[in-house]
């Protein structure tokens, strides 16, 4: 129940039960990132991030919360960069990518055996596993060469690994990128998904099959090549997965938005099966999320028929069951705003995945079907039996989160379409502003570029809404989650659309009486960094009362320059054009180059050892600006690169920029 006795007081002033202290102490604890479902037993394992023991990955049973591994072993990956699907469970035995030398390695069920099944080859990564439901000792996973670690020349194929002999032989190869090998159930067919530059896989990807046989040796053969779905440069289709030995379901975007399909064929014949959409007509959502990390799937089967799915409905998941044969759905009541990591095994009849409510934290949540068909919806990691914190922000109560609303705008001049989540100001204690105020509001520009800001809790924007600031996430044109279209209109518009996405938002939302645009700050990290350094170089004087860019991109081409193979041609599609090209363009797009038309105040806040941005670049560009006269301010982090990793960072930053944010709106904090 709300305090009958909340105070009145000026928005922007209000006192916090969110400290940058608890929010940096959170960091510390870890968070999950990943789920290992084995078919063969239901068991369950997660994959934890442990910060604490410098950043491993670490690998616990979901039941009984124990480690499955010591502490000598970091189940991560780097393929692709952004890495993802380190580990595959299979009958009890683990199969996981060490961190540290880059050998997959198997730890026996029923053992503490811990072996390697891959040669000694750093140079070598691997990820996305799938054992042989028959002759458990052949793998297929991604294999990627970085003998030439030029990035136009790293090698990446489908390899077949032997747990037996520890031996590699390439199984596929040709196509730039893999992902998501599946063996089918009876182990006679293999799927997976590629892609070729200069795509990323939110703009083009295919889905193969193909038969396998076992070989008298102990080995494998697989035939023919057969063409599931997907078109190079045009369309989509991504996140194979098996509902039968003889039907797969997938996603596809050929109408335009990310929608579930299936691929149908007679037992032996991969080469006749079809593939048909599964509803009757298209769903204007995304289903799924682009293969950027390669296990966050969006699909599981609870049966042969029965397929579990996950949407994006204006920034948050909806989850549904599709019947296969009729073509129907049925939407899922959760409690969850983010649903991810995703699989599912019909042989038991449940789905897992990783669920994110708006006023509470990640859960690993069970899917199953009830004797008369229905949905049951289950919490298994923590239990809910499990007590509440009595300390720290799991003991807030929710009386002081704000949720938040989700809005799609028409902006001028050209009618285009924006979608941003608004989060007002709230805190148990305080019943509102002064009279006739609008609230102060933090902008949030989100990274990638093609990231989208789900509205599940994060502290970072609690720490603002129960200061009495408004929030906004700004998903600008170029976010996934709103159709290939939407995706699409940030080509050749980086560093424009973006930046006048997020300033229009603000307008509409001032004349709705939600925000005060006049003390509007923005922030944001990486891409999110280079839109605030874009406004402060590009948007008329008073756009934003400042800014605080997070290790913000200032040179395109020293990005380019930098950037591995995955995102080898992002600048160039993003800029409309290569260097040579379009210099002009990349040049104008580069804030480090126009300093001096900064007037905004302007705080950056940089790592010493980012390899994305030179940070001499940025000392000097401050420096510059504060020889002219401007506020500017640098916090340079010892030992940080592209990205936040200790905890005393994290605190710092947010401290500064409740500082700096003060200072220039005159805001009086309560202590």
């Amino acid at each position: 129940m709300t305090n009958t006795l909340c105070r009145i007081a000026a928005f922007g002033t209000w006192k916090s039960p969110v400290t940058a202290a608890e929010i940096a102490a959170q960091s510390l604890t870890g968070g999950l990132e990943d789920i290992y479902l084995d078919k063969a037993s239901s068991e369950v394992y997660l994959a934890q991030n442990r910060p604490d023991e410098n950043g491993r990955s670490a690998v616990v049973d979901a039941v009984n919360r124990k480690d499955v591994l010591g502490k000598q072993w970091n189940t991560r990956t780097r393929v692709h960069e952004y890495g993802g699907a380190a580990a595959t469970l299979y009958d009890g035995s683990l199969y996981f990518s060490h961190f540290g030398d880059n050998r997959v390695y198997v730890k026996v069920k029923g053992t503490n055996e811990v072996r390697p099944i891959t040669p000694e080859q750093s140079s070598h990564r691997y990820a996305d596993f799938t054992v042989h439901p028959v002759r458990t000792n052949l793998l297929v996973g991604i294999c990627e060469d970085h003998s030439d670690p030029h990035p136009a020349r790293v090698v990446t194929t489908l390899a077949l690994i032997n747990a037996e002999t520890s031996s590699t032989i390439t199984l596929f190869f040709g196509a730039d990128f893999y992902a998501c090998p599946r063996f089918s159930p009876d182990g006679t067919a293999l799927v997976w998904q590629q892609w070729w530059h200069p795509d990323m896989p939110q703009q083009s990807a295919e889905i193969k099959v193909a038969s396998v046989t076992l070989t008298a040796d102990g080995s494998l053969t697989v035939g023919d090549t057969v063409h599931v779905a997907g078109k190079p440069t045009e369309v989509v289709a991504q996140d194979p997965e098996w509902t039968s030995p003889t039907s797969l379901h997938f996603i596809c975007d050929v109408n335009g938005y990310l929608n579930p399909w299936k691929f149908e064929f007679s037992k032996n014949d991969v080469g006749g099966g079809t593939a048909s959409p599964i509803f009757k007509e298209p769903i204007l959502e995304e289903f799924g999320a682009p293969q950027w990390w390669l296990s966050r799937h969006g699909s599981g089967a609870l049966s042969d028929t029965k397929v579990a799915f996950t949407s994006f409905r204006n920034a948050a998941s909806v989850l549904r069951i599709a019947d296969l044969k009729s073509g129907t759905a049925e939407e899922v009541p959760t409690p969850y705003v983010h649903i991810q990591y995703m699989h599912g095994s019909a042989k038991h009849g449940k789905v897992v995945f990783l669920g994110e409510a708006p006023d509470a934290g990640v859960v690993l949540a069970q899917l199953a079907l009830s004797k008369t068909g229905a949905p049951v919806l289950t919490q298994i990691f923590p239990p809910l039996s499990d007590p509440r914190p009595t300390s720290g922000l799991g003991s807030l109560s929710t009386e002081h989160i704000s949720i938040g609303c989700p809005y799609t705008f028409t902006l001028p001049p050209d009618n285009r379409t924006c979608h941003v989540t608004y989060y007002p100001p709230r805190n148990a204690d305080y019943a509102g502003g002064l009279e006739g105020e609008k609230p102060p509001v933090v902008v949030t520009i989100h990274g990638g570029p093609f990231y989208m800001e789900p509205r599940s809790l994060d502290w970072k924007k609690q720490f603002w809404t129960t200061r009495g600031y408004a929030q906004i996430d700004v998903n600008y044109g170029g976010s996934t989650g709103f159709g290939r279209a939407y995706r699409e209109s940030l080509h050749g518009k980086w560093g424009v659309q973006d930046i006048a996405d997020a300033h229009e938002a603000v307008l509409v939302l001032d004349k709705m009486g939600l925000v005060d645009a006049q003390r509007a700050v923005v922030h944001g990290g990486s891409a999110g960094g280079y839109a605030v350094l874009q406004i402060a170089t590009s948007l008329q004087a008073g756009a934003f009362a400042t800014g605080a860019a997070h290790y913000g991109i200032s040179d395109m081409k020293k990005l380019a320059d930098v950037l591995h193979k995955f995102e080898y041609w992002l600048c160039d599609r993003l800029m409309g054009g290569s260097w040579e090209e379009c210099k002009d363009v990349w040049i104008e797009r580069s804030p480090i180059y126009h300093s001096k038309r900064i007037q905004m105040p302007l705080l950056v806040l940089q790592g010493n050892e980012d390899t994305v941005i030179n940070a001499e670049q940025m000392i000097e560009m401050v420096k510059e600006l504060q020889a002219l006269g401007k506020k500017a301010e640098l916090l340079l982090f010892e030992g940080e690169g592209h990205g936040w990793r200790k905890s005393s960072t994290v605190r710092t930053t947010l401290e500064k920029e409740l500082s700096w944010f003060s200072e220039v709106l005159e805001l009086q904090n309560e202590p």
